[in-house]
């Protein structure tokens, strides 16, 4: 559980912790699922989606319409502004033993 307040961006040890498990995962069993969400779904599950996808590589614009196509209505206006001045350090960028990237 990693509370932060609805409709506001995680706090920064989140996203570090929330990253951390991600890589951890990801390098333990490549292929699993990771599954998150809060109360609604609309503000910080897909928040913390949109931090995995940047970290990977994808564009701010992309991560935002990918995840909006799955979940309507995602993100308040905060929320975007957050990710859009977030920037990524790359922390997910690495490919397991197949060739895949860690977050599909």
């Amino acid at each position: 559980d990693w509370p932060f307040d609805d409709g506001a961006p995680p706090p920064n040890q989140i996203v570090d912790d929330w990253l951390n498990l991600l890589k951890t995962k990801f390098r333990e069993e490549p292929r699993c699922c990771v599954a998150v969400h809060c109360v609604a779904g609309l503000g910080r599950a897909p928040v913390l989606v949109a931090l995995a996808l940047l970290e990977c590589g994808m564009k701010y614009e992309d991560a935002v319409q990918f995840i909006r196509q799955k979940r309507r209505g995602a993100f308040n206006s905060k929320q975007l502004l957050y990710l859009e001045k977030y920037r990524p350090k790359m922390r997910l960028r690495f490919k397991d033993a197949n060739g895949h990237c860690c977050v599909q």
